[in-house]
C-alpha cells in the first residue's frame, strides 16, 4: 500500500521528541516501511535515519503577520500558510491517509478529500477537538481509533459511533535492557506542567531521602519556577529534554520510574519504554492506563497521594529487569502496526466497492 501519514507541516519528528504522538508517528511509519509499504509523512522534518519520506510545506518568503483584519503574529500566520498548502497537495496516489494531527485547518481541508482515512485519537476529549473531529468524521470517509481502551470509551459517545482500540507500541529492540540498580535514584520524565505533577515525585523522593532525576522540557515556566526550581539541589536534579538513547542510559542508574500525572494519560509510551529498559514503574491510575498495569512491574494506585506510592515502590523494586522487559514486549510496535494495516486494508477495500 501507499500510505500518507499526517503529523503537521510545522511538527518536527527529530529527537528529542516533543511528545508521545511524535514517537508513535515515527516508529509506526518506519515499521510500515519495514513491512513493505510506501510511506510519506507530512511534517517539518525528521532524523535522517528514518526510512520514510518527509513531505515538507515551506513557509512563505513574505510576511504573514496581520495587525489589522485578523490579527496574528508572524509564526501563527506562517503556520496557517503552511497548513493550507495541504489543500493543494495531490493525495490521489495514496490508498489511505492516516491523521495524527491537532491542527484544525488540516481537518477542514481533509474533509474535502476522497481518499479514505484513519484518525488516531491521541488525546482525551476537549471541546475544541470534539467539534473538530465530529466535523471531520461527518464529511470524510474516516475511521476513528483510540490509543487505549479508556480513550475509545471516552470518545465513542461524543463521536456517535464505534471507536476501535489499537494500543500504542514501541520498537522494543531500540531500548537496551539494563542491569538492576536497587539502590539507584528515582526517575521521572515528561513535560513540566501542572497536570504532569512532578511535585508528587519530589515529595516522595524527599520523604524517602532518595535521589530523583527529573527529565523533560519546560512547557509551563511559572509552574517550574514555583513548584520545581525551589526544590532542586544535589539530590533532586533537573535534566533538560533528552533523546531516547540518553533516556535509556539514565534508566541504567535508576531503581524505579515514577508516573505521577493527575490527568488521564491517553497511553503513556514512556512507561513502556522504561519497562523495556528493565525499570519497574509505580504511579497513579490516571498516569498508568489499565492495559499498562501489572501487579509486579507496573503498579498503579487509585489515588493522587504520593504517600500511597511508598508501599508499591517497595514491591516494584523486587521485580527483575527481565520481568519488566517481558511485560513491555506486549506493546511491540510490530503488533501496533499490524493492527493498523488490517484497518487500512479494510477501509481501502470498502471504498473500492463503492
Amino acid at each position: 500500500m501507499k500510505i500518507l501519514i499526517v503529523a503537521g507541516p510545522f511538527i518536527s519528528l527529530r529527537e528529542p521528541y516533543n511528545g508521545g504522538t511524535e514517537v508513535f508517528i515515527t516508529e509506526h511509519a518506519n515499521e510500515l516501511v519495514r513491512m513493505g509499504h510506501t510511506v510519506d509523512v507530512i511534517a517539518k522534518d525528521a532524523d535522517e535515519k528514518n526510512l520514510f519520506q518527509v513531505i515538507e510545506f515551506h513557509e512563505s518568503p513574505f510576511s504573514m503577520k496581520d495587525e489589522s483584519y485578523r490579527a496574528c503574529p508572524e509564526w501563527l500566520g506562517q503556520q496557517h500558510y503552511q497548513t493550507l498548502q495541504y489543500g493543494m497537495f495531490d493525495v490521489s496516489s495514496y490508498d489511505v491517509i492516516h491523521y495524527n494531527s491537532f491542527i484544525p485547518e488540516i481537518y477542514a481541508v481533509g474533509a474535502l478529500l476522497k481518499t479514505p482515512g484513519v484518525l488516531t485519537l491521541h488525546l482525551p476529549p476537549i471541546e475544541k477537538f470534539v467539534l473538530m473531529y465530529k466535523f471531520f468524521i461527518k464529511h470524510a470517509t474516516v475511521y476513528p481509533v483510540g490509543v487505549s481502551g479508556r480513550m475509545s470509551r471516552q470518545w465513542q459517545p461524543l463521536l456517535g459511533r464505534d471507536v476501535e482500540t489499537v494500543l500504542n507500541g514501541i520498537s522494543v529492540q531500540n531500548w537496551k535492557l539494563q542491569a538492576q540498580t536497587p539502590d539507584g535514584y528515582l526517575l521521572w520524565c515528561g513535560r513540566i506542567t501542572k497536570e504532569k505533577n512532578v511535585e508528587a515525585a519530589i515529595e516522595l523522593a524527599n520523604h524517602l531521602k532518595q535521589p530523583l532525576k527529573i527529565v523533560g522540557s519546560i512547557f509551563d515556566e511559572e509552574y517550574f519556577r514555583n513548584n520545581v526550581q525551589p526544590y532542586l539541589n544535589d539530590q533532586i536534579v533537573y535534566i533538560s529534554h533528552v533523546n531516547q538513547q540518553q533516556l535509556n542510559e539514565l534508566a541504567a542508574g535508576a531503581s524505579a520510574y515514577l508516573a505521577t500525572s493527575t490527568w488521564e494519560e491517553p497511553f503513556g509510551l514512556v512507561i513502556v519504554e522504561m519497562l523495556a529498559c528493565g525499570l519497574p514503574v509505580v504511579g497513579f491510575n490516571t498516569a498508568i492506563p489499565p492495559e499498562l498495569r501489572d501487579e509486579h512491574v507496573a503498579i498503579a494506585v487509585d489515588s493522587h497521594r504520593w504517600q500511597d506510592l511508598i508501599k508499591p515502590l517497595d514491591t516494584a523494586k523486587q521485580s527483575s529487569p527481565e520481568a519488566c522487559r517481558n511485560f513491555s514486549a506486549s506493546f511491540d510496535m510490530k503488533k501496533t502496526t499490524a493492527a493498523y494495516i488490517r484497518i487500512y486494508d479494510r477501509i481501502a477495500e470498502k471504498v473500492s466497492l463503492l
